[in-house]
């Protein structure tokens, strides 16, 4: 029944997004007929758009990647999730964990590492909709990599930019290119009983454009009980309003109603039967349901002396969460609004700006029977967090190629819950963080040098604070949040043919927000303890060896250590202090085909370092084919993919500091997909 009604909604929201989409480009084309400028044209200029300014990447003081994803990937890479786009990514270490119930698991230069679910510790913008909510908590499962066409990266502490939880920024964009077909259609089967059916619209209606998509996906899993279904939509609108206004509106929605969690499996189990499931996992039948929408409304307009930005969202969630420990249920509203102001006629750039974000969770917690919610309550309480913040950058030149920039943010977080079974034994937590960052950019004929300083914070999340090792509501007084100082200093450019970038880090992250469990698969408790130190270093390479030979190889050398406390000395466990990732793509005629190779070296499970998970090389095939002239209008694009070539048994990720030795969750065999593309 209550599938039914997920159903019912997402088509519901989907109707009325595409209803008030049509109607109001209809009604803003009729009022814009007698200004339209047949003469003008729009062209696209590359910047950094994660950091919410208006900052070229060759004037940038930080270290940024960027990926445009070219027509033969869109085509041939199956992109079920995000690690195939971003393996060849200095920095960002993305664990695919086979189990759409807990999605990917991922860090930047070591943070976000204890995440036991969803991602902590760095930001993550689909479409400039924020995915991370105020408390720092962020769902990757509103993404659908197949849909993403750009991918931008900020590597290092971003909180002047973005505030709580920014140890780095990953911001994706499902804008497709201009010349785009208007209709394309993209499905694929293959291993496991996978199934994708994809559907892109892109088209202009007078002066405005309109661009989106709708996804189904469908697997069993390489492991018992990792079954998953989801439906993905999304809906863009950008139009001018008036000579040097635009309006911008993006929705997103995504319902799950099944993802089955297999658990994590010992060492032994691993290696021996990697498909298996937990068992107490399956009897408890542990997944996850939910459904999620989310909207964003920006408004931009060009003034005498500068650029006016005001943006503004809202998002909901409904989140079922049987697990073996108890039956976990959360609806969620959240949202805020965001305004800047960049002057454009000073002999320096300057822009300040103000944000507020919201976040109210609905959160009831029972007991679990046979995979179905108890009558023992555990926690029925209504959680607030809210987020408001003051920020301002500056950058002079100093010289026509040297630049310097400086930027401070003010953050107040207020976290308030209301007990509604009892009185609640610590209902409040208020925290206070000030950012500053500094930084240096020379620009050479090609290429750019930069040095930077920057800092990030993380608060505990809603999550994360209602666990209270003692039990009970309320939320546990005795964590605080952690705090983020980096130095980078690196070079990129471009000579030809041939790009580079070279990047030297080091971060120290203090208070060190700490995960620990008390019981084999209970919940994850946190404590702050010590400090860790990051230091590394980050190389790519891009050469076009022939006119129709590329070839794009990545680097990262990392070394994340625990500095006092406990663990002082040991790894930080989950992260891997060693990947190389590389991309060749040949193209002889009508056809395309690309090699991937990704290596991750052995890192530690837990934090004593007594578990290590083995490093292991993955090979990766694709193969495309564009058919141009079968149909009139139409090009077709047949393509095969073979994921691990050489059935190479590995474990994707590790659960960490489990309880009970269940700390891996393995990779999956040999496995193809084959599919078509057809555009119109």
């Amino acid at each position: 029944m209550k599938t039914n009604i997920r159903y019912a909604r997402a088509a519901t929201l989907l109707l009325f997004i595409t209803s008030f989409l049509f109607f109001g480009s209809e009604l803003l084309y009729a009022q814009q007929q007698q200004t339209t400028d047949s003469l003008r044209v729009d062209l696209e200029e590359i910047v950094v758009e994660s950091s919410y300014s208006n900052i070229t990447i060759d004037r940038a003081p930080l270290s940024v990647s960027y990926k445009l994803r070219n027509p033969h990937e869109l085509i041939s890479r199956p992109a079920a999730t995000m690690d195939e786009l971003t393996f060849a990514l200095p920095g960002v270490f993305i664990s695919n964990r086979e189990n759409y119930a807990l999605g990917e698991r991922m860090t930047i230069r070591g943070l976000g590492w204890r995440s036991q679910f969803g991602v902590r510790g760095v930001q993550v913008i689909m479409d400039d909709i924020p995915l991370t909510v105020a408390d720092g908590q962020t769902i990757m499962n509103m993404v659908d990599p197949a849909m993403v066409s750009r991918v931008e990266l900020l590597r290092g502490p971003s909180a002047t930019f973005w505030g709580n939880s920014s140890g780095g920024v990953l911001h994706l964009s499902t804008r497709p290119r201009a010349d785009a077909p208007t209709f394309q259609y993209r499905g694929y089967a293959g291993s496991h009983s996978s199934v994708k059916q994809e559907l892109k619209l892109n088209t202009n209606i007078g002066n405005a454009r309109l661009y989106g998509y709708g996804t189904y996906f469908e697997t069993d899993g390489f492991r018992d009980h990792s079954a998953a279904r989801i439906f993905r939509g999304g809906l863009n609108f950008e139009k001018p309003v008036g000579i040097r206004s635009r309006l911008l509106i993006r929705t997103a929605f995504t319902s799950m109603p099944k993802a089955q969690h297999p658990g994590a499996l010992t060492a032994e189990d691993a290696s021996s039967t990697p498909t298996a499931a937990t068992p107490n996992f399956v009897s408890s039948s542990a997944g996850k349901a939910f459904d999620q929408g989310m909207l964003s409304a920006s408004f931009i307009q060009e003034q005498m002396r500068g650029i006016w930005d005001v943006t503004a969202h809202a998002a909901y969630r409904d989140l079922d969460n049987p697990l073996p420990f108890g039956y976990i249920g959360l609806d969620r509203l959240a949202g805020g609004t965001r305004t800047t102001y960049e002057f454009t006629t000073l002999p320096f750039d300057l822009n300040f700006g103000a944000e507020v974000k919201f976040q109210q969770d609905d959160r009831l917690e029972t007991d679990n029977i046979d995979g179905e919610r108890g009558n023992d309550v555990e926690v029925q309480q209504t959680e607030t967090v809210t987020n408001g913040a003051l920020f301002g950058r500056i950058a002079i030149p100093i010289s026509d190629r040297l630049t310097t920039s400086f930027g401070l943010r003010s953050d107040w977080l207020h976290f308030n819950t209301n007990d509604e079974i009892g009185i609640a034994q610590e209902g409040d937590r208020t925290f206070f963080s000030l950012n500053p960052s500094a930084g240096l950019a020379y620009r050479f004929n090609q290429a750019r040098w930069f040095f930077n300083f920057s800092t990030s914070f993380e608060s505990p999340t809603t999550t994360e604070l209602v666990n209270r090792p003692e039990g009970g509501n309320g939320f546990n007084k005795n964590v605080e949040p952690e705090k983020t100082i980096g130095l980078e200093t690196g070079v990129q450019g471009n000579q030809g043919r041939f790009s580079y970038d070279f990047t030297v880090f080091a971060m120290q992250v203090e208070d060190l927000l700490f995960p620990y469990q008390t019981e084999e698969n209970g919940p994850t408790f946190f404590r702050n303890e010590g400090n860790t130190r990051h230091y590394g270093v980050e190389s790519t390479v891009g050469v076009a060896l022939l006119p129709n030979l590329q070839a794009d190889l990545m680097v990262t050398f990392l070394s994340a250590t625990f500095n006092n406390g406990e663990y002082d000395g040991n790894d930080i466990p989950g992260v891997a202090p060693f990947r190389f990732g590389s991309i060749i793509t040949y193209t002889p005629g009508i056809h395309n085909f690309s090699l991937d190779n990704e290596w991750i070296g052995s890192y530690f499970a837990n934090n004593v370092n007594s578990i290590k998970n083995d490093s292991y090389t993955l090979f990766n095939f694709r193969w495309s084919a564009t058919l141009e002239n079968i149909f009139s209008g139409v090009t077709v694009n047949p393509f095969i993919a073979i994921q691990n070539i050489f059935d190479t048994r590995y474990n994707t990720s590790v659960a960490i500091n489990a309880f009970g030795g269940r700390f891996f969750e393995p990779g999956s065999d040999r496995n193809f997909r084959a599919g078509l593309q057809i555009g119109f």
